[in-house]
């Protein structure tokens, strides 16, 4: 049974100024984003022709439809093959000019609404990268290469990868808005495209530039801008963060919160409200605490939500929906201020939802006196009550308890197996789940079901186990009719993935109680061995194996076998029953029925075996007798002739078809490993040697004699 969803509530409160980006440091938590460099610039000429490409974007972006002669000039010169010094720098000093102009144009002393913002915020950041490229405006050398800055679009730089494993380095991060901030012997600073400390590190605290300014601190807190000038001292702000579009969250020394915006040092107002507390909500919006009620409020500091409630966190991530929280109740309100479910739950719950799941979803849990329900973010349905409600599998589906009953749940609401099991499992790698339902005499029922609830092995089992890694799995069965033992038993069966019984019960009338055990083991690589455990007269078991054909999964052997060695170059298994060896083919063909004591494995087609009278011969891949059973022992064949023995000082030499090629009269036989000649030696220390093909080569004579007197 798998472990239920426990409700909990997964929103806690973090400090508004911890360590941005955290996730996403390298594993020295030194290298803040990816940093993969790209296409190396082979000259400066090139480099210079490439930046001029990426500024070339940016004013395209800014200037959409309304093309000006700067944009004329910029998209001419990026199509030059190399673009050299003093064009470049004649058209980043165009650049800088315009830039300058346009946010003078939209700049005021108070900042009116959004999209103010969000039109000076695109400008400065354009510039920002303008002021930062400049740096190649003198550059006759250095390594350069394209690459992707904090904010994924491309650039031309200084490969920042390179300061990696210098130990004056505590921080290094990829370049936003035009500037790297690094850390470097305890203290930050900034560099530019092309690797320059171009604001020297000098600040106990710095945040990345937010267009075209940063936020540091020495003692008290300035901003820099992008040509290194620092501000007047920041009034009575004792801690700050950027955010974006050029607006940061300032503490100050009463405890309260407050955003400012880059000009605050001249203007040395806030442009929010003083709050308790100010926090990111969503990428529009900010969380505020004013006392003990919480509201939102927009970037430019206007008001969204009245700070109000108890609490409010985002349903989802960038959702229309949020958790409200009012008089220890939870309800779903949207970020116009519309109440959309009256906060009437104890407790509402994001689901987590991985999204290497492959579904999109975003779900959460709703809790009240009844029970569980889930509610759909996207349109606030919600789910019937249930008792629990579990996490969501990759096939979409969660586990739910109505009652004592089990079932499964998707993502968009509906039932799709019925809470009508009393157990359920967890889905396995072939999309099976295991479940158990009521039968007959309070007993249970227990099978495997598919995803969408279709049984695959039928509910009818009193016990289940897992599947093996290959797609098979036990299933087991409380008989009264057993054979052996006598009376009840328990009877276990073999299915495969696909709901096909691979072995059944020995006797369907009167079976007998054979347990099986599901294994990893592969034969050959191509057939999974099974653990068979048959119970004999005195209520022990023997163990035996079985096989199972890898791909088509089928059971080949039709009995279990003590004892199976790996199948041969004749593609015979040698098996063991009852104390006795045979042979089967790999279709579980009975080759040579289980009939000797011992069987050596095969040699040039032929497996010495031995016989119930204790003597050793020869039976060949068909299971025929070739050669009887006359000794003591043999050795395997070697280019058809192998050594035999009739009893101490009686070896010999017979080939294939029992041949003597050298009588058992020979008190020692030995293989010469170099040339594979044999060896023969008597009783008075006389030696012989025959080729490998069995004709004598020395001392011919003698063994004529002996082979003579051998043959009479």
């Amino acid at each position: 049974m798998r472990k239920l969803f426990t409700l909990s509530l997964l929103i806690t409160a973090t400090s508004v100024f911890a360590q941005q980006n955290a996730s996403r440091t390298d594993s020295s938590r030194v290298f803040i984003g990816n940093m993969q460099v790209g296409e190396r610039m082979e000259s400066m000429d090139v480099a210079r022709k490439n930046v001029i490409s990426t500024l070339k974007r940016d004013l395209d972006n800014l200037e959409k439809n309304a093309k000006s002669s700067l944009f004329t000039e910029i998209s001419n010169l990026s199509k030059e093959n190399v673009v050299n010094a003093d064009s470049y720098a004649a058209m980043l000093a165009k650049l800088d000019k315009k830039y300058k102009a346009d946010a003078k144009t939209i700049e005021t002393d108070n900042i009116r609404d959004i999209f103010q913002i969000d039109q000076k915020s695109d400008i400065k950041r354009r510039h920002s990268n303008v002021i930062s490229a400049q740096c190649f405006n003198a550059k006759n050398d250095g390594v350069f290469f394209k690459m992707k800055d904090y904010a994924n679009e491309e650039i031309v730089s200084f490969p920042l990868e390179t300061l990696k494993g210098n130990s004056r380095y505590g921080l290094v991060e990829n370049y936003h808005q035009g500037f790297a901030r690094i850390k470097k012997d305890q203290v930050f600073g900034f560099l530019n495209f092309c690797g320059d400390e171009i604001i020297p590190c000098q600040y106990e605290k710095a945040e990345n530039f937010n267009d075209g300014k940063a936020l540091v601190k020495k003692f008290d807190w300035y901003f820099v801008d992008m040509y290194g000038n620092e501000s007047d001292a920041l009034e009575n702000v004792v801690e700050a963060q950027a955010l974006r579009s050029g607006i940061s969250i300032a503490k100050f020394k009463n405890g309260k919160m407050a955003l400012i915006d880059n000009n605050y040092d001249v203007s040395k107002k806030p442009v929010s409200d003083f709050f308790d507390e100010i926090s990111n909500f969503n990428k529009d919006l900010l969380k505020v605490k004013q006392g003990k009620g919480y509201g939102l409020i927009k970037l430019d500091g206007s008001i969204k939500i009245d700070a109000i409630y108890d609490n409010l966190n985002p349903a989802a991530e960038q959702g229309k929906w949020m958790i409200i929280e009012q008089n220890k109740k939870m309800g779903l309100m949207d970020t116009e201020g519309n109440i959309k479910i009256k906060p009437s739950f104890s407790q509402i719950t994001p689901l987590p939802l991985d999204p290497a799941l492959g579904f999109s979803a975003s779900l959460g849990i709703a809790k009240d006196e009844m029970g569980v329900h889930l509610v759909d973010f996207n349109d606030l349905r919600t789910s019937k009550t249930y008792l629990t409600i579990g996490e969501f599998n990759k096939y979409g589906l969660a586990p739910i308890k109505d009652g004592k009953y089990f079932g499964f749940i998707n993502t968009d609401l509906k039932v799709v197996i019925e809470p009508i099991y009393r157990s359920i499992g967890t889905f396995n790698q072939y999309g099976l789940v295991s479940a158990c339902k009521d039968g007959v005499n309070n007993s249970l029922k227990c099978g495997y079901l598919q995803h969408d609830g279709t049984e695959v092995i039928p509910l009818q089992f009193d016990e289940v186990a897992s599947f093996n890694k290959l797609g098979l799995v036990v299933v087991r069965e409380n008989a009264k009719n057993c054979s052996l033992p006598s009376g009840n038993c328990k009877v276990d069966m073999v299915y495969d993935k696909a709901g096909t019984l691979i072995i059944g019960k020995t006797n369907e009338a009167a079976p007998i109680g054979i347990r099986y055990a599901t294994t990893d083991t592969l034969f050959n690589n191509s057939y999974i061995v099974i653990k068979t455990f048959t119970p004999t007269s005195n209520n022990d078991e023997e163990l035996e194996y079985n096989l199972i054909e890898r791909n088509s999964l089928h059971r080949i052997t039709n009995t279990g076998y003590k004892s199976i060695r790996k199948y041969d170059s004749n593609f015979l298994f040698p098996v063991m029953k009852d104390g006795k060896w045979g042979l089967i083919d790999t279709s579980g063909k009975v080759i040579s029925k289980p009939a000797y004591k011992e069987m050596m494995y095969s040699t040039e087609g032929l497996y010495g075996v031995k016989f119930d009278n204790n003597k050793y011969g020869f039976i060949d891949k068909k299971g025929k007798v070739q050669i009887s059973f006359d000794y003591d022992e043999v050795r395997p064949f070697n280019n058809g002739l192998s050594i035999v023995s009739k009893g101490p000082g009686k070896l010999g030499v017979i080939n294939r078809f029992n041949a003597k090629i050298a009588p058992c009269y020979f008190t020692e036989i030995n293989i010469l490993p170099a040339t594979k000649q044999f060896e023969l030696i008597d009783n008075i220390g006389s030696k012989f040697i025959l080729n490998s093909n069995g004709d004598c080569v020395t001392n011919c004579t003698r063994f004529d004699e002996i082979r003579k007197l051998a043959n009479q």
